[in-house]
């Protein structure tokens, strides 16, 4: 254990990396961060031993290469006398002419194997050496010892460079618990994915790998039993199966069923409440469909989210979905907005304020500006408090996906995470992904990272303000947004079990879509 804190241990590394270290630190906390394998640290001694092994490496290249030459050449003669062996000349020649060949072929074959085995044995010594030089060249001399930075050593030090405006004055130590909480809580997340794509696709026939990894990257992350929530699922969608909504949209509002009921304190989940879900949905369904003209193509998908936002009065926000569809064409984004619990009704002029943003940078009104004004509108953010992290993300975010305003406005929407900080999280989602999820393009990755890291609980705070400080960081993965490729009437949004009356969780589907037509409305 150290009491170091992350700006001293930030300083530290750097320096170390830097190769010129003129802050001193305490001894034990040298050795902390070398025990636990974020530094290599080597006495004065066997620095010098060490510098002195490698300072022939030049030479002892070069004799290897002589030798690789060498060998070929007796390689070669070798070759020659074995045919010469093989001719008929030599049968007939004489007993012992014949055995001073033979004898000859038997030495040249003993001087190749010694030559080769040789070349393996330099070979391998001249590489360890290479890696020893390599090591040796990032030293840094210290306090008698020569310190260098491991590959953990690195990484961490990434991160507290993204992270030094928050954690900077928190102990080292505490730092670390939380950054190995997160990757786990990340690795987590896709390994329980994994295990829910591989049940669901041998009995979802009908969808592709990605459709896939998307609905199970939101039943992942629901805080219960996962064969119990793939059973509850399945049996949600073989509910749907009468509906007149594509398939996408059908397991968009079968994974929303399924998280209605999803209760970590529960020891079994409750599927008795299917039936009468699958009744309000079909409802909610056919009143949309006639009373607002939600196209049956999305009109399930767009159903389930309003039945996510029931009111504790047992009624569904329809009134609102009508209220906003009215204002935009896109019937996702109206949903995003209706199930948010707005007593002010300042929903409305913040969802307007997102889209004259959009409009003068330059972006013509599509379902991406009206998402992402959705999506915008119902954080705790205003324009003024985005425009620059927004910013941010989208130019990242460009680099990858060829429609990344959605995506950007879900990452942008986390309130407490700078915009350095949430692209490098959605990074370490990405690395945790792409093991188990091979066969996928790499923007249908980012977007599932996307939906990985949305909907984080991160902070306790005072005030949602994106530089606030944080009292306590330990990063809850509760819920979530968000997928991959679709065609046409692919449904963009989900909602996932937030449970907090922010509806947070409350994701983009498919945040970097291929349009249906050039991104604008589907219609």
């Amino acid at each position: 254990m150290t009491r170091m804190k992350c700006n001293d241990a930030r300083t530290f590394m750097s320096q170390i990396a830097g190769k010129s270290v003129t802050i001193q630190v305490q001894q034990s906390d040298v050795n902390f961060l070398s025990t636990n394998g974020y530094l290599s640290a080597m006495p004065k001694g066997d620095y010098d031993q060490a510098a002195a092994e490698v300072a022939n490496l030049t030479q002892m290249n070069d004799a290897l290469q002589n030798e690789i030459v060498e060998e070929r050449i007796t390689r070669a003669a070798l070759a020659k006398d074995e045919r010469k062996t093989h001719s008929i000349l030599f049968h007939l020649e004489g007993r012992d002419e014949k055995e001073a060949e033979v004898a000859k072929v038997e030495s040249e074959r003993g001087a190749v194997a010694r030559e080769d085995a040789d070349i393996v044995e330099r070979d391998s010594r001249i590489k360890e050496l290479i890696q020893k030089k390599s090591a040796i060249d990032r030293m840094v001399p210290y306090d008698g010892l020569y310190l260098s930075l491991t590959g953990l050593g690195v990484l961490t030090l990434n991160d507290l460079n993204v992270r030094n405006y928050r954690v900077s004055d928190s102990d080292f130590s505490d730092f670390i618990e939380e950054r190995m909480e997160t990757l786990g809580e990340l690795h987590s997340i896709a390994e329980r994915g994994s295990f829910q794509v591989s049940n669901l696709r041998t009995r979802v026939l009908d969808a592709d790998f990605s459709q896939l990894w998307n609905v199970s990257i939101g039943l992942a992350k629901l805080r219960a039993d996962q064969s119990q929530i793939n059973q509850r699922f399945l049996l949600a969608l073989s509910n749907l199966h009468h509906f007149d909504s594509t398939l996408d949209n059908k397991m968009m509002a079968a994974e929303i069923m399924t998280s209605l009921s999803a209760n970590p304190s529960q020891s079994s989940i409750d599927n008795s409440d299917l039936q009468n879900l699958t009744k309000t949905l079909q409802s909610l369904d056919h009143d949309l469909r006639h009373h607002a003209k939600v196209p049956k193509q999305i009109s399930t998908g767009v159903a389930a989210l309003v039945m996510f936002g029931r009111r504790y009065d047992g009624t569904y926000p329809t009134d609102r979905f009508q209220e906003f569809s009215r204002m935009t064409r896109s019937y996702e984004a109206a949903a995003i907005l209706s199930v948010m619990s707005d007593p002010t009704n300042q929903l409305p002029g913040k969802f307007q304020a997102f889209r004259s943003m959009f409009s003068l940078w330059g972006y013509q009104t599509s379902d991406d500006t009206e998402l992402a004004s959705a999506f915008l509108a119902i954080s705790d953010l205003g324009p003024d408090d985005v425009r620059l992290k927004m910013s941010i993300i989208v130019t990242a975010l460009k680099n990858y996906l060829e429609y990344p305003l959605v995506a950007a406005a879900i990452l942008t929407s986390i309130p407490t995470l700078e915009a350095n900080e949430t692209l490098d999280l959605m990074e370490k989602a990405y690395s945790s992904l792409w093991s188990f999820a091979t066969g996928l393009e790499r923007s249908e990755l980012v977007s599932l990272s996307v939906r990985m890291i949305h909907g984080i609980k991160n902070e306790i705070v005072e005030k949602l303000d994106p530089t606030a400080k944080i009292t306590n960081t330990p990063v809850q993965f509760t819920h979530a947004p968000s997928g991959l490729f679709f065609g046409y009437y692919g449904p963009l949004i989900i909602a996932h079990s937030s449970y907090y009356s922010t509806f947070s969780g409350i994701g983009g589907y498919h945040p970097a879509h291929v349009h249906g037509s050039g991104g604008g409305f589907g219609g």
